[in-house]
């Protein structure tokens, strides 16, 4: 027993020091990641114009509003709605986007339904996050439902 004292705690001593130069050797081997940053996009808020048409079926108007282009069509909507007392619009947001309940009085039915176009883009499901861009006109037809 004695002989493998003595033979135990020179190994032990040698583990330990052969375990810190390991220890040593892959902390000064992995290198610490750093957050690249050089990414990062910063967006000149910018002034922009842009129109709202709304194609009912007695009338069509048109809406100008200066706004930002940090702006989404949904702030949009809700500015015009500040700024003119005839444009009203009531809406209901779901997870997935937002549906018109009514523009001006005129009520979405089980056929008929309001949406909002970005050219030829339906963009109703997404008007939170559709910013808004210089010159665009922005159309709010009134529709038939289409599955």
């Amino acid at each position: 027993m004695n002989k493998l004292n003595k033979l135990l705690v020179p190994l032990y001593v040698l583990f330990l020091i052969g375990s810190f130069f390991y220890v040593k050797s892959v902390i000064k081997g992995v290198p610490v990641s750093v957050e690249d940053t050089s990414d990062d996009k910063t967006v000149e808020i910018k002034s922009v114009k842009v129109s709202l048409t709304v194609k009912a079926p007695s009338y069509t108007k048109t809406y100008t509003q200066e706004s930002k282009n940090i702006d989404t069509v949904s702030d949009l909507l809700l500015q015009i709605k500040e700024n003119n007392t005839d444009f009203t619009f009531d809406r209901t947001s779901y997870s997935y986007g937002s549906e018109f309940d009514h523009i001006n009085g005129i009520k979405a039915t089980e056929t008929m339904e309001w949406r909002i176009f970005d050219g030829e883009k339906d963009v109703t499901l997404k008007i939170n996050d559709t910013e808004l861009e210089d010159g665009k006109n922005y159309v709010l037809v009134f529709q038939k439902v289409t599955e």
